[in-house]
């Protein structure tokens, strides 16, 4: 396996990710999650903080993830920014079919990203895991 470039230390990869954390008003107090929702938790945010250390994950000046997709089959590459949740991020799935979860995620993504949905449907691995994973963390 490839050794992966770090660009940002560890301590403050971390301190970044409790920044965006507090900054989206986001309940991450392990103390209240069961050890299945705690392993779930401890897999996305270390997922996030490898990206914040290669520097594929930043924040911009309103305290909103900036991610840049990075694998190369992925067909996006531009920077795609993760504004804060609102009403029509929820109501951006209604208009999808009962039971397809993962075009009503999509669209809720792209709504909150100002993006078509089909910029999430086009990444590859990496890239759409940690835009999962962030989407996970603003939708909780």
């Amino acid at each position: 396996m490839k050794e992966l470039e770090q660009k940002v230390a560890s301590e403050v990869a971390e301190n970044e990710f409790d920044q965006w954390a507090d900054a989206m008003d986001l309940d991450l107090d392990e103390s209240n999650m069961d050890a299945e929702d705690l392993a779930a938790y401890m897999k996305q945010k270390r997922r996030l903080i490898r990206q914040i250390e290669q520097g594929h994950l930043t924040f911009n000046d309103d305290g909103e993830a900036v991610y840049t997709p990075h694998n190369t089959k992925t067909k996006h590459d531009k920077p795609v920014v993760f504004h804060e949740r609102t009403g029509a991020a929820l109501m951006a799935s209604d208009g999808k079919k009962k039971n397809h979860h993962v075009s009503m995620m999509y669209a809720m993504m792209g709504d909150m990203c100002k993006v078509h949905p089909s910029v999430f449907a086009g990444m590859a691995g990496i890239d759409a895991k940690v835009c999962e994973s962030l989407f996970n963390f603003l939708m909780d």
